[in-house]
């Protein structure tokens, strides 16, 4: 992670490797020479990429493999002494918090269950009132899993036999009764593969997978998919990596257990998980911030703008001027609150773009947010507030968004446009960047609205600016639009 002066986070760069550490540890509780061997490389990589971004604070994470192998010191002494890292090993509870705190801070949720699947663990843990009610690391994953029952040569039995095991496993959690119908928050490898696979069968455009959500259903029809293809064959299937496919399908038989015994109506996939929440705990300390945040939007768009620089007192003028002219100007629209979220987020980050340029810093803006991530808000609320950013200047994108347009329809194309005039008007009612502007009263008259504004001095420069989107506003509402200044 990145930590600029303001305050502002992000990853800087990532990389990772599939190594399969835990393969051939369900034998005997021992780390293999060849499984360490290419840990250690990877290792080995990741300390070189450290070295070249001057990293000045080093973390480094071991989960189950680890923790369950009996010759792990053996391991930790290989580590430090040919890759010069020293290693932490996480208990199961440590794990299952860290996965808390990082889906909790990253998803907009009040009760639900949580799910890890990794290679040698699975961890779930009951989320109520966005609190860590209780959890569980169980040593079941998608190594370990496939290793145990590998030796059930026929495949239908062996899936069938993994399944029944999972099950009563977790049927044997005291706690998990309690849990029924909640939603279910699914994170690790095999359940963002599962994802991939139905957003390219579907054709959803959106390559974030954040947030993403799958009915039961659709979860039962990937599932049934992969129980009916050839293990060989699996990586044939798009969204399965080819060194995840030998795996992948005992890899989920926690989530299919989960699911059964739940019976869970959707899961959404987090894309966010233990690495996150452990720089949370770390990060939040050490500002003396609450661990839990209290509104995962508000966080994530004051981290957006304290990464990107954006002018925080202009976007809050933006905003208020933006939220005024809705809410006042409920008697000619019936935008919702969903709508209304959109329009104060995209008020907040419209300038964002500006952090790469100011020519066409609208555009820039968009692509941002566009594959980036708004913590707390749906998918198509974030291709939403993009759509706002990329059109909140005099010159639109021509066809914006036209890759979304399965998801995108007419109707929403019309009500953003809408939605956008309150943006672009917000943005010029502060364009001598003064917050001149204290007040705004909105009179609607029969086919004119009038904008009463208030302020210590006349606002000529933004009444003038403002007033450029007024044929925009008759064409959009049907109306005339005149701005007025009011006095003090």
């Amino acid at each position: 992670m990145a930590i600029n002066e303001r305050g502002g986070y992000g990853i800087h760069d990532s990389a990772k490797e599939m190594v399969r550490l835990s393969e051939g540890l369900e034998k005997d509780n021992m780390l293999k020479p060849r499984p360490m061997e290419r840990t250690i490389k990877a290792m080995a990589y990741f300390k070189k990429l450290i070295e070249i971004n001057e990293v000045e604070e080093i973390h480094v994470l071991c989960t189950a493999a680890v923790r369950q192998a009996d010759n792990r010191e053996v391991f930790i002494e290989r580590v430090k002494a040919q890759v010069g890292l020293d290693l932490r090993v996480l208990s199961g509870e440590e794990e299952a918090y860290y996965d808390y705190l990082g889906v909790i801070n990253a998803m907009d949720l009040e009760d639900a269950l949580i799910i890890d699947i990794g290679g040698a663990s699975t961890e779930i843990i009951w989320v109520k009132d966005r609190r860590l009610e209780k959890s569980v690391s169980l040593p079941y994953g998608s190594v370990n899993l496939t290793d145990r029952f590998a030796s059930i040569k026929d495949q239908e039995r062996r899936y069938r036999q993994a399944e029944l095991f999972m099950k009563k496993t977790i049927k044997g959690l005291d706690w998990i009764k309690k849990t029924k119908k909640l939603p279910i928050i699914g994170l690790g490898g095999s359940i963002r593969a599962l994802g991939k696979v139905d957003r390219n069968r579907n054709g959803f455009p959106i390559r974030n997978l954040h947030n993403y959500r799958m009915t039961a259903r659709e979860v039962q029809e990937i599932f049934e998919m992969i129980g009916q293809k050839n293990e060989k064959d699996l990586s044939q299937i798009e969204g399965i990596n080819s060194k995840r496919a030998d795996v992948i399908a005992l890899g989920l038989m926690p989530l299919k257990a989960l699911l059964s015994i739940v019976k869970s109506s959707e899961m959404r996939i987090s894309g966010n998980g233990l690495r996150d929440g452990y720089f949370y705990k770390t990060y939040f300390e050490r500002r003396q911030w609450p661990l839990v945040v209290e509104d995962v939007l508000e966080h994530s768009i004051m981290n957006l703008i304290n990464r990107f620089g954006v002018q925080k007192e202009h976007a809050h003028q933006v905003k208020n001027i933006a939220l005024s002219l809705f809410d006042q100007t409920r008697t000619i629209h019936d935008f919702g609150e969903s709508h209304r979220r959109v329009l104060k987020v995209a008020s907040l980050v419209h300038d964002i773009g500006m952090h790469i340029d100011y020519y066409d810093h609208h555009i820039h803006g968009m692509y941002l947010l566009l594959y980036g991530k708004i913590h707390g808000l749906s998918n198509f609320e974030q291709i939403a507030v993009a759509y706002l950013v990329g059109n909140h200047r005099r010159d639109e994108i021509k066809n914006p968004l036209e890759e979304y347009r399965g998801i995108f329809t007419p109707v929403d194309r019309e009500i953003y446009a809408k939605l956008g005039i309150f943006l672009k008007m917000a943005e010029q009612l502060d364009r001598s960047l003064s917050s001149n502007v204290k007040n705004i009263e909105v009179e609607i008259k029969k086919d004119v609205a009038l904008l009463h504004l208030y302020g210590e001095e006349y606002p000529e420069l933004d009444i003038l600016s403002a007033l450029y989107y007024a044929p925009l506003f008759k064409k959009q509402f049907n109306m005339e639009l005149e701005i007025l200044y009011a006095g003090a």
